[in-house]
């Protein structure tokens, strides 16, 4: 290894990746080849950290819907757009499949909390798990400055 790179390594250019860098999202196999492409493209590790830090800033008191996710631009898209409800509900779903948020539920075992989302729809609230507080807090520390 040459002088340059590990200078570099030492200052932290070539971090691990983290949930911030992945790509990908689910797609019907119903659906066109451009909905694949599409799919292969979204930065659905951004949006995933975006969800979880913004459950970690409300997290223990409450949490959030999909719906509520996507229309108080609490997480955006490449472009800065919020990104859809269902797109929220889609990484909501991707990471309760990774223990990382829960339903929240009345007490334990009970019944799911939901809340109103447009006119006479409802919508089931996530919350952190304490997995999901570790790894919210890991991204934090990832983002920070390493100090020579």
């Amino acid at each position: 290894m040459n002088q340059r790179t590990l200078d570099e390594m030492a200052m932290g250019a070539y971090k691990a990746p983290t949930l911030w860098d992945q790509t990908g999202g689910p797609v019907s196999d119903a659906h066109p080849l451009t909905s694949h492409h599409a799919a292969s493209k979204v930065r659905s590790g951004s949006q995933k950290a975006q969800i979880l830090i913004a459950m970690h800033k409300v997290w223990p008191d409450r949490g959030f819907t999909g719906y509520e996710l996507a229309t108080r631009g609490l997480v955006v898209n490449g472009a800065g757009a919020p990104i859809s409800p269902n797109q929220a509900c889609t990484r909501l779903g991707e990471l309760r499949d990774t223990g990382l948020v829960e339903l929240q539920r009345e007490f334990p075992g009970g019944p799911v909390i939901e809340a109103e989302t447009t006119p006479g729809n409802t919508g089931q609230i996530h919350r952190l798990t304490a997995r999901g507080v570790t790894a919210t807090v890991a991204l934090y520390a990832s983002e920070r400055p390493r100090v020579a």
